[in-house]
């Protein structure tokens, strides 16, 4: 006669069985791919990149750099629910407003954005390729086809570097509040800068060597060299999930698959996450709560911004899913602190676009987070939701852990593991990772 501990450990070994085929059965469903191998890293553009995204000379008054909002202790981000621009001071949670303002979105993670199979970058997909060839960007000069602006635009090597032009261009981001120069001044302005500086001599080495055909350079090639650094520095595709679908059986516990199972079957996440880098890039609106100054007056409407096209309205661009766990907190507005209020807000989005838990004063905040309840933007936002939103999930408790653990650490990569925290680890059963831990964020 079995013993009940034999019984009880054939019954888990069943349902693990029986958890791993329903797994398997999705990934050959939506045919799911780990992320690739990026071509290697072009060692002499890397390091200009690298310079450049510390350089605060790239900023119009010289007090902002990349790395200010994405900052390496912050995993690419500020960790604030919207950026803080120019004006502003510190890294991190230790970002203060200060002279700043308060910019209408959440500073977006880099990770793994210099892939090609990425088809959008910012919240409202401004920059994107152009179908008949070319960019798509809110410069007119450099999109196209046959763009005015050809020596930049055909030097452009991709989409990241293009997107790279628009924060050094921006009066509220990097060129200073209150200019009046133009986006193609203010890029003409960074290249006077850079070779007219103190750090002069180093970038003729570092251009030289990382162009060593040219004798002339465009801002075109300092993007080239930001997207080289970003690319290798933030690239990201070693976690539990991208280990297993290479094979790695072991690298999913039992609990990370039941929650990879909700992602692919009850809780829908699958319907926008899809694809190697779990984003169709596309635009959702998904009923979330507008915080902050948004676009236009406490309101922010998102792709509608970019197209005018009424069907964009509230529509925000799916973002990817790894390392989300470092990254919080979450949404275009930074309306979520956590992934269990992510959870929540799936498992019943109305309740949360009309009950949002949200406190409007922030101590890294001068100026008050106003949640926008105005009657007449609220009806918009639903009237604009699609059918293919489920209202009611009705994820029991165990289901939201299950969700939880997968999202958090089989979607973190493994050189970061260690940087979780302790609490998902420690007081979530089967949510330990299989994978080797040692590692740091700046190795």
């Amino acid at each position: 006669m079995l013993s009940l501990l034999s019984l009880f450990l054939l019954m888990s070994l069943g349902f693990a069985q029986t958890e791993t085929q329903e797994l398997e059965s999705y990934i050959q469903t939506f045919n799911m791919k780990p992320l690739p191998e990026l071509t290697p890293r072009n060692h002499d553009l890397y390091q200009l990149g690298a310079r450049l995204f510390f350089d605060r000379d790239l900023s119009g008054k010289g007090n902002i750099s990349c790395h200010d909002c994405h900052s390496m202790g912050a995993f690419s981000g500020d960790q604030l629910p919207l950026g803080l621009g120019e004006g502003a001071t510190g890294l991190g949670k230790e970002r203060d407003q200060a002279e700043g303002v308060i910019l209408p979105r959440h500073t977006p993670p880099l990770f793994n954005l210099g892939f090609n199979s990425v088809k959008t970058l910012f919240w409202d997909g401004r920059v994107q390729r152009d179908p008949r060839g070319g960019w798509m960007t809110p410069e007119e000069k450099i999109n196209g086809p046959t763009p005015e602006l050809s020596h930049i635009a055909k030097s452009l090597d991709s989409l990241l570097a293009v997107q790279s032009l628009f924060p050094i261009a921006n009066p509220e981001e990097m060129l200073g509040q209150g200019s009046t120069l133009s986006q193609v001044e203010a890029w003409e302005a960074v290249m006077e800068r850079i070779f007219s500086g103190k750090f002069t001599e180093q970038y003729k080495r570092l251009f030289k060597a990382a162009y060593p055909e040219l004798q002339d350079y465009n801002i075109a090639h300092v993007a080239n060299a930001l997207a080289e650094f970003e690319r290798h520095q933030f690239l990201s595709h070693k976690t539990p999930w991208d280990l297993y679908l290479r094979g790695e059986k072991d690298a999913l516990t039992t609990r990370m698959k039941r929650g990879a199972n909700l992602f692919f079957g009850k809780a829908q996440c699958i319907n926008c996450h899809t694809g190697e880098h779990l984003s169709s890039f596309g635009f959702q609106n998904v009923a979330i709560p507008q915080i902050g100054p948004g676009k236009t007056s406490g309101d922010d409407k998102g792709r509608f911004e970019v197209t005018q096209n009424p069907s964009d309205l509230y529509r925000f661009r799916v973002t990817p899913l790894r390392n989300i766990a470092l990254t919080a907190p979450y949404m275009h507005s930074g309306a979520f602190s956590n992934i269990w209020q992510v959870i929540d807000h799936y498992d019943h989005p109305m309740r949360s676009l009309h009950h949002p838990v949200w406190n409007p004063k922030h101590p890294q905040y001068r100026d008050e987070l106003v949640l926008d309840t105005s009657r007449e933007n609220m009806m918009a936002r639903m009237k604009s939701l699609p059918m293919t939103l489920p209202r009611n999930l009705a994820l029991s408790k165990e289901e939201k852990t299950d969700l939880y653990c997968f999202l958090m650490v089989g979607l973190t990569d493994k050189k970061y593991q260690n940087r979780l925290h302790k609490g998902i680890l420690d007081e979530i059963s089967d949510c330990s990772p299989r994978i080797d831990q040692r590692s740091s964020f700046r190795r």
